[in-house]
């Protein structure tokens, strides 16, 4: 008998090795066979050394084994099956055996389909708080990266390298289209990402060599010029109205994101994206501030083509609400930089804008000829004592449209204050500012203001002073105005409408 259970658990580790070994070697159905195959023959291995006595018990191995691996119909058949056999062996016919193998791989189908949905709970749990971990962290960097800038580039280009990245949110490709001053159309601001799957999947190499993470991608983005720049091309190019029902208007209006799965060939902007792309699926979230729309942001997936799902979507949402936030906060903040820099009247930039661009330009040494011109209008006070001081504020909105009208776009004009104006010329030569300003005076005097005609010289007429950085060996900006301003005096002197240097 000792020998006998020798001979049994020599078989059973033999079998074990040699079942183990196949499975490593064969697909994951080949390997359920081997296992019910391996029961069976250990079965039979039983039967042989101890004549079929405990063949009954046995078979609950084999039960078992066909249960894990074929659910309930494994359960029903190996039932029906070890019921023959042991039949065949030992001549038992009883129905109660039959009947108890049953019960046995139905208790047993019971308990690992418990075991199996507890497990699969488990791995979407799992699964779940992986996901939102990443998004955390996601968050997190993109936050602090955002708090690190007020430049509207830069914070666009973290955004869309958190949506695409791998260790971002991991989308092939994203692209942000922000609505223009009039709020009828959107225009193409940025993209990230490939234009083909070759590019994509060169990209992805890069990326996996180098081990980036999104910090990284982030600081790269942010120095390579020439990073997707065919993308970036095509996405300036874009402009699309929100007047027309179009797909990004819907998106706007509706304040939800729109997932595309199918191309409406009647959607002529959805057309244009399709074509421009060489998208077949895209996700559009609406950016959208305290109910200030503020662009959209769309996203794909061309190299992998992997579909976009619902967990996808709600992944991108709470980063789309937060570069809305962003993305507004900085429009907000260059409205008010750009108040505080100018003059509320004519629209120019004021005095204060005037003392830091004239600081960046001086001392001289270092940035060549700076040229200035001070003017201001002829007999204002008569003016404004004849007409009323709001048909003098006319006449400074008109003077101030002139005056940009008559200068170059890298020349800066100013209201100094009152009837003052001074024009800033970096990299001018004395000559060519007082040409410049001898075109402003005979502008002036051509254009009609009114009741100009009630002026004393028959006409609304200036008087220009010329002055040069180049006629100090150490220009500070007080010799520049200084100069200027005296300048300004002596055309008065000389009977006004005139340029003096």
């Amino acid at each position: 008998m000792i020998t006998s259970y020798i001979q049994l658990t020599l078989f059973t580790v033999m079998i074990a090795v040699i079942t183990n070994y196949c499975r490593f070697k064969g697909s994951q159905a080949l390997n359920k066979w081997i296992l019910i195959v391996s029961s069976l023959v250990l079965v039979e291995i039983e039967g042989l050394l101890f004549e079929f006595i405990h063949t009954n018990w046995i078979m609950l191995v084999f039960i078992g084994v066909s249960v894990v691996c074929f659910h309930t119909y494994g359960g029903a058949v190996s039932a029906c099956a070890a019921w023959l056999i042991l039949f065949m062996h030992t001549d038992e016919s009883d129905l109660f055996i039959l009947f108890s193998y049953l019960i046995f791989a139905t208790v047993v189908y019971l308990i690992t389909d418990y075991i199996r949905n507890i497990q699969v709970e488990s791995d979407a749990w799992l699964r779940k708080l992986s996901e939102n971990s990443k998004q955390l962290n996601v968050f997190k960097e993109v936050s602090f990266s955002m708090q690190q800038t007020l430049n509207l580039q830069k914070l666009l280009r973290t955004i869309l390298t958190s949506v695409t990245a791998g260790h971002g949110l991991g989308f092939n490709r994203a692209m942000i289209l922000l609505i223009d001053e009039s709020g009828t159309r959107l225009k193409g601001t940025i993209g990230t990402g490939p234009m083909t799957v070759e590019e994509g999947y060169a990209v992805w190499d890069r990326i996996t060599k180098n081990k980036y993470k999104l910090v990284d991608l982030i600081e790269i983005k942010e120095t390579e010029k020439s990073a997707d720049l065919l993308l970036n091309e095509r996405v300036k190019e874009l402009d699309i109205s929100l007047e027309e029902p179009n797909f990004l208007y819907k998106t706007l209006e509706s304040g939800s994101p729109l997932h595309i799965s199918e191309i409406d060939e009647n959607d002529i902007a959805l057309q244009l994206f399709t074509d421009q792309f060489n998208m077949s699926e895209l996700v559009v979230f609406p950016l959208i501030s305290q109910s200030v729309k503020v662009g959209v942001l769309i996203i794909d997936n061309p190299v992998n083509k992997k579909s976009i799902t619902a967990n996808d979507v709600d992944s991108v949402i709470p980063l789309a609400t937060q570069a809305a936030i962003a993305i507004q906060h900085i429009h907000l903040y260059a409205k008010i930089e750009d108040m505080a820099h100018k003059d509320g009247l004519t629209g120019l930039l004021n005095q204060r804008a005037f003392q830091t661009s004239l600081d960046q330009h001086l001392p001289l040494g270092q940035q060549g000829t700076v040229s200035l011109i001070l003017l201001d209008i002829d007999c204002f006070k008569h003016y404004n004592d004849t007409n009323g001081h709001l048909l003098g504020n006319q006449v400074l909105i008109q003077l101030a449209d002139v005056i940009r009208n008559s200068i170059q776009e890298h020349d800066l004009a100013f209201r100094f204050g009152g009837e003052e104006f001074v024009i800033l010329l970096p990299h001018t030569t004395k000559e060519t500012a007082i040409r410049v300003a001898e075109q402003i005076r005979v502008n002036v005097e051509s254009t009609s203001f009114p009741c100009g005609e009630k002026q004393p010289l028959g006409c609304l007429t200036i008087s220009l002073g010329v002055a040069s950085s180049v006629e100090f060996q150490s220009s500070t900006p007080f010799d520049l105005v200084n100069t200027a301003d005296k300048a300004l005096y002596k055309a008065k002197e000389a009977g006004r409408n005139k340029v003096v240097s």
